[in-house]
């Protein structure tokens, strides 16, 4: 192996013990291609003849990383879904698996991650918590989750900014939609301008309408708020009928803190992933009342009522996200088989700068991460080669398109 930057021409190359006794072949087992995003599973590799595993060892190595990540003693975690292409190496023998990862249904009390998947426990290594699923929608794979903190004494505009239609009591995302439409929203709605700045390209977080809020405070106490045709057997309510009607009566007066144990639990669980309780106190939603007012919502009690918009009035706020399914990973390129096979592309390493060169003139090389991310490595290209470096450290993809507009590509390894 060079010491900067090696090619790798079809299957990664590691560096493996000497061994008198050449590996005739590997196996990988169990054969079992198919694992759940959160789940682990043990691969190991059966070196033949029996002398050659004496003292042999084995690289593994996961194409999609995203997908699934494999540890050097094989053991495997479901990361995301999608299939990738587990790899087992020793000398120049090498085995794959191609391994399938899917998504479990979301459960209430699942954690949400910010590339958008969800877990059972809140801390996973390479992966960012940033919510809590408390509403599966009636196709059991979407639904809503909340953010693990929240904002304090946010106004929910300024006095001096125009009026936006945010009337929607059952789509938040749909009234910050109409906020976002008056000039300069970010500095003059505070509380939408925080729930909306968490968002990235996988969730798109909001400020709840009062509907979605009370499905959140229903969440907290176990139940399930619907809008109608409530299900006692299911757990599900739909008692609200008006601004100053609370989920739970006693004696004709609201009850302070209805379901006292559950609403313990639900915070309890906030707190495994280092999030901020629910509080006894007053949420914004963003829905509003009139010109003038905007639903609030109580948690000591669960009912609704108006605050004056205008910055000197302050509640708390909470952002959700609906969350989507997740589309499966689609794979990069991770093998140059045909590369090989064709001599499109020949690969050479000289003093930690690798020479690529194509059978035509080369008009553009872009090289990618196997995590998808394209750098900024700039390739000296003149005519049929092209002269790069790479950082150390890790596997990168280089693809060379060809002034005919073909393209083939090489995998580089930077030790």
């Amino acid at each position: 192996m060079m010491m900067a930057v090696a090619a790798l021409i079809a299957s990664t190359a590691f560096t493996v013990s000497a061994q008198s006794v050449p590996v005739e072949s590997i196996t990988i087992t169990p054969t079992s291609a198919k694992l759940a995003v959160g789940g682990s599973r043990t691969y190991k590799a059966e070196i033949l003849p029996a002398e050659a595993a004496a003292g042999a060892t084995v690289e593994w190595t996961s194409s999609e990383p995203r997908v699934a990540t494999i540890t050097a003693n094989g053991k495997v975690r479901g990361m995301a879904p999608g299939t990738t292409v587990l790899r087992a190496t020793c000398g120049d023998k090498s085995a794959e698996l191609s391994l399938t990862v899917a998504l479990k249904a979301p459960k209430v009390g699942n954690y949400l991650f910010s590339d958008g998947t969800w877990e059972q426990g809140a801390v996973v290594e390479g992966k960012t918590c940033v919510g809590m699923i408390y509403y599966i929608n009636a196709d059991g794979r979407t639904g809503k989750a909340v953010s693990l903190d929240e904002g304090e004494q946010l106004s929910w505009s300024k006095a001096t900014v125009a009026i936006p239609a945010a009337t929607d009591v059952m789509d938040g995302a749909a009234n910050c939609a109409e906020i976002a439409k008056i000039p300069d929203w970010a500095s003059g709605f505070q509380a939408a301008n925080w729930c909306v700045s968490k968002s990235n390209e996988n969730l798109k977080w909001y400020l709840p309408a009062v509907d979605e809020m009370r499905q959140l405070f229903a969440a907290s106490c176990g139940l399930v708020w619907v809008e109608k045709d409530a299900d006692e057997s299911k757990g599900q309510v739909n008692n609200w009928t008006g601004n100053s009607v609370t989920m739970v009566n006693k004696d004709g007066k609201p009850d302070t803190n209805p379901y006292p144990d559950a609403r313990a639990a639900f915070n309890a669980n906030l707190a495994k992933a280092k999030g901020v309780a629910l509080s006894a106190d007053k949420y914004w939603t963003s829905t509003m009342m009139s010109n003038d007012l905007v639903n609030f919502l109580s948690f000591e009690g669960g009912y609704s009522n108006g605050q004056p918009k205008q910055y000197f009035h302050v509640c708390r706020t909470r952002a959700i996200t609906s969350f989507p399914d997740p589309e499966p990973i689609v794979p990069m390129p991770t093998s140059i088989t045909e590369v090989k096979k064709n001599g499109a592309l020949s690969v050479q390493v000289t003093a930690g700068v690798a020479t690529l060169t194509a059978p035509k003139a080369i008009k553009a090389v872009e090289v990618f991460t196997l995590m998808g991310e394209k750098l900024g490595v700039d390739a000296n290209i003149s005519g049929t080669q092209a002269t790069l470096t790479v950082p150390q450290g890790t596997l990168y993809l280089a693809v060379v398109t060809m002034a005919d507009g073909t393209k083939a590509t090489a995998k580089l390894l930077a030790r």
